[in-house]
């Protein structure tokens, strides 16, 4: 281990708390909402409790887990930008869809806040303190804020109003400066970013806000602008075309017939194979499992770098820049690099000898280091995914991790140990790998000399 991933592994530790800490927490009643004072905002709470429920079984309850978190251990690092979506022939908005489906038990998902796209409205549901279940990922929704948008991903050009974003940008400013979380594209994500957690699930992943979320705009009203954080030689890149300028091709697939979508602004730039537009777009096994080229699908992932997200530089060849992506070189048009500004930040890659690093959903303890008190699941066993990282390719660390799993289950049901942080001894990094962020344990790679 190098000293310079020493160093972010004891950062890591220094954040950590003992193996296994018991949290003081409850389901809430409606306290009051957490959001700027100039913001609409009100508080409807999310179901915890099954009006039928049978509160013997401990996993017999609602859409999210009480917690104390930063107190108890759960470090709130990220806000993830959500869009709602909506429910086919329905009648109701998708924003009071959104708000029925977290108020009812059922449902089995939740987001702290609900926004509406008209005026902006604010609706709370879930404390921050508590773990929302939205990101489809347990170490994301342990140490993140989740935010809902009202609107259809295929049709965010008309959803996605100014109204929204600047009470979306207002209360994240907000909720940043009460968690000390960063205002930079590695804190503030859409769900597109996140992974799911194990192969069985890989597919489920979502893609939401999607292409249309005007992230530079967004980033802008937050005060934190996306620009340049290295110098010409840096190896790092950071995507950043001009939103109303960039009009990729894109369809809207329903089964084997696609319909091409309007022209319009767009957060991503497609990749390529190699620096030629007649070249085929990248493939990933899990969208593609089939090895077919990636498509223009506005929700096929596999070929699309997002605004803001950095890589590590793989090439230049022209107006071409090459980026390491997936596990592969994956090209994209950058005339005079006005699509992209220079980045920085730790490299990783396979050590020297090694063929291929493992990567992981998330970053949990393994078996051995949950205490006898709590009935181990097989679901938390500490696998692989489908997914590796190349010797020969780098990749951008994003953050660091003791590996750590909040241990929940239904208050009433009186389990032992219940609402225990367990933490183990394994560090991981989360890594800009490809369209999502990934981990790898920090054991199994190296630094890269940095440059730029």
């Amino acid at each position: 281990m190098t000293s310079t991933v020493r160093s972010l592994v004891v950062a890591a530790f220094a954040l950590a708390i003992s193996a296994a800490v018991p949290v003081t927490a409850h389901a809430a009643d409606t306290p009051t909402p957490e959001c700027p004072t100039n913001l609409d905002c009100r508080f409807v709470p999310a179901a915890y409790d099954w009006s039928s429920a049978d509160h013997t079984n401990p996993n017999n309850y609602g859409n999210y887990d009480p917690a104390n978190r930063p107190d108890d251990g759960q470090q709130i690092q990220y806000i993830v930008i959500h869009d709602t979506e909506t429910l086919p022939g329905s009648t109701v908005s998708p924003y009071d869809q959104a708000i029925a489906t977290f108020q009812k038990a059922s449902s089995g998902s939740s987001s702290h806040y609900v926004i509406r796209s008209s005026d902006g409205q604010v609706t709370q549901m879930v404390p921050t303190k508590d773990v929302a279940w939205h990101a489809g990922n347990w170490t994301m929704n342990e140490h993140s804020i989740g935010i809902e948008h009202e609107g259809i991903a295929t049709e965010g050009g008309t959803w996605y109003t100014e109204q929204m974003y600047r009470a979306s940008a207002d209360l994240v400013k907000f909720l940043a400066a009460k968690y000390h979380i960063p205002l930079d594209r590695q804190h503030i994500l859409g769900h597109e970013d996140i992974s799911r957690e194990r192969t069985s699930n890989f597919a489920a992943a979502h893609w939401d806000p999607g292409p249309y979320w005007d992230w530079a705009h967004y980033m802008d009203l937050l005060g934190a602008p996306i620009k340049a954080t290295g110098g010409p030689a840096s190896q790092v890149v950071t995507i950043n075309p001009d939103y109303a300028t960039n009009q990729p091709e894109m369809t809207s697939c329903t089964g084997t017939t696609c319909t091409p979508l309007p022209a319009h602004g767009a957060n991503f730039v497609p990749l390529h194979t190699a620096p030629d537009a007649a070249s085929p777009l990248i493939t990933d096994p899990v969208v593609h499992p089939d090895g077919s080229p990636g498509t223009t699908a506005i929700d096929d992932w596999s070929d699309k770098a997002v605004t803001g997200r950095s890589y590590a530089l793989a090439g230049q060849q022209g107006d071409w820049t090459a980026i390491w992506y997936g596990g592969q070189q994956a090209w994209f048009d950058n005339p005079g690099h006005r699509s992209t500004v220079p980045g920085r930040g730790l490299l990783l890659t396979a050590p020297d000898g090694v063929s291929s690093v493992p990567l992981y959903g998330r970053a949990f303890p393994e078996q051995t280091d949950y205490p006898a008190t709590i009935p181990f699941d097989a679901t938390w066993t500490v696998a692989p995914i489908p997914w590796t990282l190349p010797a020969g390719q780098n990749y951008l660390a994003t953050g660091s991790f003791r590996a750590e799993n909040y241990y929940a289950r239904f208050d009433p049901a009186g389990v032992p140990a219940n609402h225990t942080l367990v933490t183990g001894g394994t560090t991981y990094f989360q890594i800009s790998y490809n369209h999502r962020l990934v981990y790898v344990k920090a054991s199994d790679v190296r630094a890269v000399p940095y440059s730029g």
